[in-house]
Parts: C-alpha cells; sequence; structure tokens
C-alpha cells in the first residue's frame, strides 16, 4: 500500500470517494423517482412514498444511534491516525449527546414535520 507523505491525504481522498458515493446514491434514487413518475401518476407514487415512510424514519433513527453508539470509536480512531489532538479528542467526546440531542431535533423539524404540525394546531378554530 502506497503511503502518501502529508497527512490527511488518506482521510481527504475517503471524505472526498464517500460524498461521490452519496451524490450517486441521490441522483440514482432520483432517476428512479422520476421514472416512477413518468410511468404512472403521482398519487401512486405519493401512496409508494407513503409506504415507505415507516421505514425511513425507522433507518434515519437507526442512523443517529448508530452516530451516537460509534462516536468514541471514531474519535479514538481520528487520534490515533493523527488527525485530532487529544484536547479535540476530549473535547468531540464531550459533545456526542449534544449532537445526538440535534440530529434528533433536526429529525422532529424535518422528517417528522413537526413544526407543520404545530402550525396546523394553532390555526385549528377552537371549538
Amino acid at each position: 500500500m502506497a503511503v502518501s507523505s502529508r497527512p490527511g491525504t488518506n482521510f481527504r481522498t475517503g471524505i472526498i470517494s464517500l460524498s461521490l458515493l452519496a451524490l450517486l446514491l441521490t441522483v440514482g434514487l432520483g432517476v428512479l423517482l422520476w421514472q416512477a413518475v413518468q410511468l404512472s401518476s403521482v398519487a401512486t407514487v405519493a401512496d409508494k412514498i407513503d409506504t415507505i415512510r415507516p421505514w425511513a424514519t425507522g433507518m434515519r433513527l437507526a442512523l443517529i444511534g448508530l452516530v451516537a453508539m460509534a462516536w468514541p470509536k471514531v474519535v479514538k480512531l481520528a487520534q490515533k491516525a493523527g488527525h485530532l489532538r487529544a484536547s479535540h479528542g476530549q473535547y468531540l467526546l464531550a459533545q456526542r449527546w449534544r449532537l445526538a440531542g440535534w440530529l434528533l431535533v433536526i429529525e422532529l423539524v424535518l422528517g417528522q414535520g413537526l413544526l407543520t404540525r404545530l402550525f396546523t394546531y394553532v390555526r385549528a378554530p377552537i371549538a
């Protein structure tokens, strides 16, 4: 295996590779949805999305849990690779639950439509 003389080159290559993978998966999913809309009605696609919604929510919550549980190992790996100093590693370890909390808040607001539901209840007539 070739080793680069510049520190962080492998890390950057990994980040770029993962970003390209995410881009390709997003484009692929977009093409599939576009084709589904072209081949069937919008109502059919909306019904399919409604059936997938609980699984997607479960996957997002599982990924948030995975990030929270794997966080210490990722920080330690970054420290061993020389990408983080010990003080930065301790800071990141202390911020693990704050990160998980914010990810859950983002999931509630965006993924579950919490603000939309709140505004719907606020605008509803009082009986």
